[in-house]
């Protein structure tokens, strides 16, 4: 009978939920597209969570989300199949598929394909690019053919830059060029879904899913998300989600991964320890988590073995390094998200994700490297003893073995985790529409008030505003935003120089970090060596006839060769190493070369300069309004750099994983050339970053004085309309307000 009631209850509150959004979009000329769009999305996303979360019966589901290339494949390979790559590294992040894993007897796995629709437009994405490199080719053919041929500097073209690309156009494009290079018939495969069953073990199935999901497979760039049933203790009663990563740059993938999202009772969050929870972590966690209900986040810092080989030399022993290194990075991450929450305070935003991340502290810092060769024992690749010997080097006679290994993996606070997440699995399960539904309203809540708010004004508007004057006080305020328009252009050029300067320091700390990447260390080592010497001897008989003969005696040797040798993996990881580095500095570089939020109010201020709110005859909402939607428009571009190319010619031209003599010092032209490579490329980015951030500063200080007035002469606009129904206009106005009050005062009292 209790169930009866609450499904009864559940599904109350599921139709009242979905009549309010209906209700609202009945308004659809008094209130903004863009309240109801957000309204209707958030609705519709909940509908489809919730009956997700009404099924207390089923497995409970833990997502592993993060920022691309964090470690959560590995991370998953570790925590639940003892180090084995069951899920196989995608070749690079574009062609990394959603993947569902659950337990059953017998494996199977179901592969979905890209629709028709969504190939179609990855293949537009990637000929777009195709049509800009094309354009670029000829006018810099034109531009070359006219400084050879030209009379005067005057006449001279101006030199044409490369074309910007966007992530979605890079990754369709490299989705694409991996089908055209395999010959795959792709209309054989879109919109289907394969079927791999009949298998007999797990290990079998792995071996085929390669085929789909590998780094090599003939169909990864195909696949958009994979299902896998494995016959695996570990993950019985439960349901395991790896996405791609919550910044994934393939649209339909990326949605595909927030329904997801939205489906599960607990999330791992995995971020970088170099970079625990900066501020790209916590977009992304701000855009995916809030209004899901999730209250069980656990967070992990990944690649702690990468933090400890940075910092090593600043302790004396890995005894200290350990504790002390741990403490650092939780003071970090305690910082980063005060720092955040105090912001998000100020700005009135998901104050409750902000909450349950503080609840989430202290992090689990971790290295799933570690952990899996703590159970590898002396069976190690060679790219796993790579890693081993960099460790061992930090401590002059320490040597990490086993129980070492185990303490820097640190995965026995996280399997206790999951252990007790398991145990609450039927309390979480039966909290969860509760959660989403709060999780829900809290979203809806902060939709309604924002619109009560833009009612409001509307209505004080058209009551009490003589359109006559409006025009006059709206053409005023034109005229003097227009004349102040030198006062928001210099805080336009302030911010120009200020990204030039942070690019330009990023660029002199890249070359810095090039010396180190171009050493090649070498060693030097020693080796028996066995030879063979031979020489005549006198061997005369009793016979007069053999008094003058010899023979050939033969004598073997052993002799210790010393020589000088370097290890060609270890350099191809100095190079990665430093390609990570790079990437990372460049990333930041772009995302704080102009402080968004700080330019964004440096704007208003000079805005708001121009006028006097002290005056009692000026309405500042006549401003203000229309100014934080300006505002909001500025966006800034990233930076992009794939690098990843050039090392694999190290790899490539060097079989042996270790040279000796001759080849030591070719191995060092090699590093060097491709480091020099590497810089050009680099530099050829920065450049075109700095000159995009330029060319966008320019076009938004050129848009941002038409977008302002824009809104204040649409605001008149609207009024002339709504002026010729005024009291029918009114009193719509009226019953929205009342209805958004009675509303919002519901939603407070649940």
């Amino acid at each position: 009978m209790n169930d009866m009631c609450s499904d009864f209850a559940t599904e109350n509150q599921l139709r009242d939920f979905l009549e309010l959004s209906s209700r609202y979009q009945s308004f659809s000329e008094e209130i903004h597209q863009d309240f109801l769009g957000d309204l209707k999305v958030l609705v519709n996303s909940f509908e489809q969570d919730a009956v997700n979360a009404q099924n207390e019966s089923r497995l409970l589901r833990v997502g592993i989300v993060g920022q691309i290339k964090r470690g959560k494949s590995s991370f998953l390979n570790s925590l639940l199949f003892e180090g084995r790559d069951l899920l196989p590294k995608a070749a690079t992040p574009m062609t990394a598929a959603l993947t569902r894993i659950s337990y059953a007897e017998k494996p199977s796995a179901k592969i979905e394909f890209y629709s028709k629709n969504e190939w179609q437009n990855i293949k537009a994405s990637a000929e777009s690019i195709a049509r800009k490199e094309a354009k670029y080719q000829e006018e810099l053919s034109a531009y070359q053919a006219a400084r050879r041929n030209r009379v005067s500097r005057d006449f001279l073209p101006p030199t044409p830059q490369s074309p910007r690309v966007s992530d979605e156009d890079k990754a369709s494009l490299e989705l694409f060029q991996m089908v055209e290079s395999s010959g795959l018939q792709v209309d054989d495969y879109l919109g289907q879904v394969a079927m791999l069953e009949g298998i007999e073990s797990t290990d079998q199935l792995v071996s085929k899913l390669n085929d789909y999901v590998g780094a090599d497979g003939h169909y990864t760039p195909i696949v958009k998300s994979t299902e896998l049933q494995l016959d695996i203790e570990s993950l019985k009663d439960i349901e395991v989600v790896d996405t791609p990563g919550m910044n994934d740059p393939i649209i339909s993938r990326s949605r595909r991964t927030q329904e997801f999202i939205g489906q599960c009772d607990v999330v791992f969050f995995l971020s970088y320890c170099g970079q625990f929870l900066d501020q790209h972590d916590m977009a992304l966690l701000a855009q995916n988590i809030p209004n899901k209900g999730i209250e069980e986040i656990v967070l992990i810092g990944s690649l702690f073995d990468s933090a400890l080989l940075d910092e090593y030399h600043e302790y004396e022993s890995i005894q200290d390094a350990l504790p002390a290194l741990t403490r650092k990075l939780n003071q970090e991450a305690s910082s980063n998200v005060e720092q955040v929450c105090a912001l998000d305070k100020e700005q009135s935003g998901q104050s409750h994700l902000m909450t349950t991340l503080q609840n989430a502290l202290p992090p689990l810092f971790l290295s799933a490297r570690c952990h899996d060769l703590s159970l590898k024992g002396p069976h190690l690749s060679e790219e796993e003893q790579h890693s081993l010997n960099q460790l061992n080097r930090m401590y002059e006679g320490f040597e990490f073995g086993p129980d070492a290994l185990r303490a820097i993996g640190n995965f026995g606070p996280v399997e206790a985790r999951l252990a007790s997440i398991r145990n609450k699995k039927e309390q979480i399960l039966s909290e969860r529409f509760n959660n989403l539904l709060t999780g829900s309203q809290r979203g809806v809540l902060q939709i309604l008030e924002r619109m009560r708010a833009d009612i409001a004004d509307k209505r004080k508007l058209l009551s009490e505003g003589d359109l006559d004057s409006l025009t006059e006080q709206q053409q005023a305020i034109i005229k003097r935003i227009e004349a102040g328009q030198e006062k928001v252009g210099a805080v336009f050029e302030k911010y120009r120089i200020l990204a030039e300067k942070e690019m330009g320091q990023t660029r002199n700390s890249i070359q810095q970090s090039a010396v180190q990447a171009k050493q090649v260390r070498s060693e030097t080592g020693s080796r028996e060596e066995s030879y063979t010497t031979s020489r005549e001897v006198y061997d005369p008989g009793w016979d007069p006839r053999t008094w003058f003969s010899t023979r050939t005696v033969t004598e073997h040797h052993t002799r210790t060769v010393n020589y000088t040798y370097a290890n060609v993996q270890e350099s191809v990881a100095m190079l990665e190493q430093f390609v990570v580095e790079v990437q990372q500095q460049l990333f930041d570089a772009a995302s704080q070369a102009i402080p968004v939020e700080a330019f964004r109010q440096d704007i208003k201020s000079a805005v708001k300069g121009m006028f006097d709110f002290s005056d009692e005859s000026f309405d500042p909402e006549r401003v203000l309004l229309p100014l934080s939607n300006a505002v909001d428009r500025i966006t800034i571009p990233a930076i992009h750099l794939n690098l990843d190319h050039h090392i694999k010619s190290v790899r490539e031209q060097f079989v042996s994983p270790e040279v000796e003599g001759d080849e030591v010092q070719q191995l060092r032209n090699e590093q060097a050339r491709v480091v020099a490579i590497l810089l050009g490329d680099i530099a050829k980015e920065l450049d075109s970053n700095i000159q995009a951030i330029a060319e966008k500063l320019t076009q938004q200080e050129q848009v941002f004085i038409p977008s302002l007035t824009r809104d204040l002469t649409d605001t008149v606009e609207r009024l002339k309309h709504e002026l010729k129904n005024k009291e029918a206009t009114l009193e719509r106005y009226g019953q929205i307000y009342d209805l958004l009050v009675a509303d919002i005062a519901e939603l407070k009292a649940l």
